[in-house]
């Protein structure tokens, strides 16, 4: 792919022999020594907080809209609503706050304020959707909702772009957000296995649980943002033209064609992922009628995705991040295709396998995919001599999560309209229809399309180390 992939623009940008890279290397050598190897206990300290934040980010998309529709009487179309709308609030503040945590940076501020901030907030904003009140409506889901997702957008995005700053080496970025992959599905893990306990009565999400869990994630978020606050690296700073206007951000958006191609095959991606999570408690609770497996079957993908994350980062360092984003993407659309051959009498361990090859094929776009847009940062910053950083990042955030909150509705919505039913014991060929069309069949088409980019990814291997040696040489700051 790497050999293959062109995009004139780049080529232009960065033409040079290897002679003159070698020059900017040797110019580095003599200004900051950014190649230094950052030690894995400092790659942790940084990744810790997201074990917090995906404690509760998980169970947002697969878990909470199922458990206000079975358990607080929600209407299945409300909770799509809610969903759909959430992703238009995104709309404003993803934006505002990348541009926001860029110019506290640029002011020699911090991205860790911005970690403990969000990481807090949400907190406090969980308590309110984890112990709804006795009749609870659409307007309070929809409203906590909304502040939750805010707070998650103050934590998320400084968060993802302080870890492009801790390192400029390629392989070295990719573990970096390999290790925030780890705490990612760490988090996710102790709630999903949450239900499995023995004092619970039942392996079902129940109101119980979310209770609990309430006191769980709290306490995984405070340990890692204190975690990070002492032992992780501030990470690099670099030099900025002065002034900033809103006409040179549109065009550091817009001139930035590596980004370009990345929103678009992450649109793409996130709308079948979006589709696919939406539907996939009520497939295997409803549908297959694995109520009392359902847990189970989320711990096991979680802890097989993360045990099989060094796999990514082996393939990434043979390869490349573009190839490594490229197989996940197709792993995801094979186990698609083998889930539609299973029915409600099939053996609950073949949908497990198949759940669990999705998840491990998601783990390519936390890695393989987040440290890629690290590169496209990279290139921005040599193109249009600013640190958009954050911007860039808040701006994937917003393309990703209306991607998840859109293909989410319309999977919802769609089963909705077919007129299935979670609480029914059996189930209509047009309501499994419905659900087949909306878990299976538009996310294979979705996830084939974005593959389209994926493969016109311009930042190869080669292009970034000579993006990376320009920085060193002429724009970081030691």
């Amino acid at each position: 792919m790497e050999s293959t992939t062109y995009d004139s623009s780049i080529s232009v940008d960065l033409q040079s022999s290897d002679t003159g890279a070698s020059n900017d290397q040797t110019a580095s050598q003599g200004t900051v020594h950014a190649d230094k190897v950052l030690p894995v206990s400092k790659m942790l300290a940084f990744a810790a907080p997201a074990a917090g934040s995906y404690f509760f980010y998980g169970p947002m998309w697969s878990i909470l809209p199922a458990v206000y529709v079975k358990y607080f009487g929600l209407e299945l179309s409300a909770v799509a609503t809610v969903v759909l709308l959430i992703r238009l609030f995104d709309g404003i503040t993803d934006p505002t706050i990348g541009y926001l945590a860029d110019r506290h940076r640029e002011a020699n501020g911090s991205r860790k304020i911005w970690v403990i901030c969000g990481g807090i907030g949400a907190i406090v904003t969980c308590y309110f959707l984890f112990y709804p009140p006795e009749n609870v409506t659409t307007a309070y889901y929809l409203g906590w909702s909304v502040v939750y997702f805010f707070m998650l957008t103050v934590s998320e995005v400084p968060h993802m772009t302080w870890g492009s700053e801790l390192t400029l080496d390629y392989n070295e970025r990719a573990s970096v957000f390999g290790a925030r992959y780890i705490f990612t599905y760490i988090g996710s893990l102790i709630f999903f296995a949450m239900p499995l306990l023995p004092f619970y009565t039942t392996n079902d999400y129940t109101p119980e649980v979310l209770q609990d869990a309430l006191k769980v994630g709290a306490a995984l978020t405070l340990v890692g943002v204190v975690w990070a606050i002492l032992h992780a690296p501030a990470g690099h700073m670099t030099k900025s033209s002065k002034g900033d206007t809103f006409k040179s951000l549109l065009m550091s958006l817009r001139e930035n064609n590596p980004f370009l191609i990345y929103c678009v095959a992450t649109a793409f991606v996130s709308l079948a992922y979006g589709m696919w999570f939406g539907l996939i408690y009520f497939y295997l609770d409803s549908y297959l009628n694995l109520a009392g497996k359902v847990a189970a079957i989320f711990m096991a993908s979680y802890l097989l995705s993360m045990l099989f994350s060094p796999s990514w980062l082996a393939l990434i360092r043979r390869t490349s991040k573009a190839h490594a984003w490229l197989i996940g993407i197709l792993v995801f659309c094979t186990q698609l295709v083998c889930m539609y051959f299973v029915g409600p009498n099939t053996a609950w361990w073949l949908p497990a396998v198949f759940v669990i090859t999705a998840y491990i094929s998601f783990a390519s776009n936390d890695i393989a995919a987040l440290s890629t847009l690290g590169d496209v940062v990279d290139y921005g910053k040599l193109k249009f001599k600013k640190d958009r950083g954050a911007t860039y990042y808040a701006v994937n955030s917003l393309v990703f999560k209306v991607g998840l909150g859109v293909g989410g509705g319309i999977s919802l919505s769609l089963a909705g309209f077919c007129g299935f039913d979670p609480n029914a014991i059996s189930h209509g060929a047009f309501e499994v229809l419905g659900l087949q069309v909306g878990f299976l069949g538009l996310p294979l088409l979705f996830a084939l399309v974005g593959l389209i980019f994926v493969i016109r990814t311009p930042i190869t291997r080669h292009r970034h180390r000579i993006i990376q040696r320009r920085i060193e040489s002429r724009m970081l700051i030691s």
